[in-house]
């Protein structure tokens, strides 16, 4: 009666167009006031502090205000020059160059609003001005934006190992090759339909000494996600403190080095810090009585005993656990869906025999895969945003790009080395 009531407030406020940290409230409040279960309302209150009262999510606002830091210091148009010279001559080379300068960015902001929202400004105006269609440019952009929750530091990996009690630092390491992988699949796409629609391409010879005058300037923004992985893999710092370190690195490298970042910008990036740290504390904290909930009604438990009973194989498993988190995902976002979804998948895959880490990794990917599909994709409505265009073109422009998703989803499934290897290596 409980896991009833709690289920059905909280889809029929989500459906009512309640925000969705309201509605997960709502659903606690009501399981709690008309439900079987003998707890004071007074209760959830105290869950709900308890919920935003972790150490570790103080990593959150730090690693977002240095990614902002970092984006005011100018560091973004530095990394696309230097992506331009490595890949601009291939045919259809700017889109390849949006998805490398997503993936650098990706290991400064941690977040895929962040990264989506910064390339997309300078990206699409940019492959415009060239001749490449409007609705493909932005297509690009909202895929390669998921980047920015695979690569490390990543805010929802983050959150992934407070929900579930997995090693930061080992998550860091393991979304270290699949976030490579990704953004291979994602160039060879873009490749593909590049030379199929005649893409443009730079031309002339390439210019050694301006590639490596370009390489000099951005070297000190590209090396921030190695700075701040290589700080918690040597156990130098904690995730929380290697957050910290992040943002003095970016006050340094923008305002000494650079001198882009002034004290005028210092205001703004903490408004928009802030501003998303309080969307994604505020679901955090009114999720840990909803999860409760469910925990003490035993509906993890029933879920794993309801698909162990269809006597699947481990691939099957995992296959059904991404259904779940794909249908999901695109009608919820992926910090929500996580932070609704991990208490109760995560105990199935790994009843299925697959590794915390591959786990993460897996529902990583497949949350960030309803980022750019409709109808709730937040990368689709960014980029639609920034190029005053409709969703529908650009999410038939995306086909491509769910295909490429699907693929390397596969490969992490089948190949857990992609995944394990590296932490093994770290001693995670």
């Amino acid at each position: 009666m409980t896991v009833l009531i709690l289920v059905c407030a909280f889809l029929i406020l989500l459906c009512a167009g309640v925000p969705i940290a309201w509605a997960i409230a709502g659903g606690s409040i009501a399981a709690l006031m008309f439900g079987d279960f003998p707890m004071p309302v007074a209760w959830l209150a105290q869950q709900t502090i308890r919920g935003a009262d972790t150490y570790t999510l103080i990593a959150i606002p730090l690693f977002l205000f240095a990614g902002e830091l970092m984006n005011r210091g100018g560091l973004t148009h530095r990394i696309m020059q230097v992506a331009e010279h490595v890949f601009g001559r291939f045919r259809g080379g700017l889109g390849l160059v949006n998805v490398a300068t997503a993936f650098v960015y990706g290991g400064l902001t941690g977040s895929a609003t962040a990264d989506t929202s910064t390339v997309a400004k300078v990206m699409i105006p940019i492959m415009e001005k060239k001749g490449y269609p409007r609705d493909f440019s932005a297509a690009v952009t909202a895929a390669s934006g998921t980047l920015g929750i695979i690569v490390p530091p990543s805010v929802i990996l983050l959150l992934y190992g407070v929900l579930t009690n997995t090693s930061i630092g080992g998550l860091f390491v393991a979304g270290v090759i699949p976030g490579g992988m990704l953004a291979l699949v994602f160039m060879a796409t873009a490749w593909i339909i590049g030379v199929r629609e005649n893409f443009p391409r730079v031309e002339g010879k390439f210019d050694f000494a301006l590639f490596r005058r370009d390489l000099w300037r951005a070297l000190p923004a590209m090396f921030m996600p190695v700075f701040v992985l290589g700080a918690i893999v040597t156990g130098f710092v904690t995730a929380t403190e290697a957050a910290g370190l992040s943002v003095v690195y970016a006050l340094l490298i923008g305002g000494l080095f650079y001198r882009e970042l002034g004290w005028r910008d210092l205001i703004p990036a903490i408004i928009e810090s802030v501003a998303l740290t309080g969307s994604v504390m505020i679901i955090m904290a009114v999720a840990v009585p909803f999860g409760w909930l469910l925990t003490v009604t035993q509906v993890p438990h029933m879920a794993a005993a309801w698909i162990g009973a269809l006597q699947t194989g481990p691939v099957v498993t995992m296959l059904l656990v991404i259904l779940v988190l794909k249908v999901v995902g695109f009608w919820i976002d992926l910090g929500p869906a996580m932070i609704i979804l991990a208490p109760i998948l995560v105990p199935i895959a790994k009843a299925a025999g697959f590794e915390p880490y591959q786990i993460g990794l897996i529902f990583t990917l497949t949350l960030g895969w309803g980022l750019f599909t409709p109808p709730i994709g937040t990368n689709i409505f960014v980029v639609c945003n920034v190029a005053k265009i409709d969703i529908g073109p650009v999410s038939r422009r995306l086909i491509p790009f769910w295909f490429a998703t699907a693929f390397a989803i596969a490969l992490l499934i089948f190949f857990p080395s992609l995944t394990l290897w590296l932490p093994g290596l770290m001693g995670y």
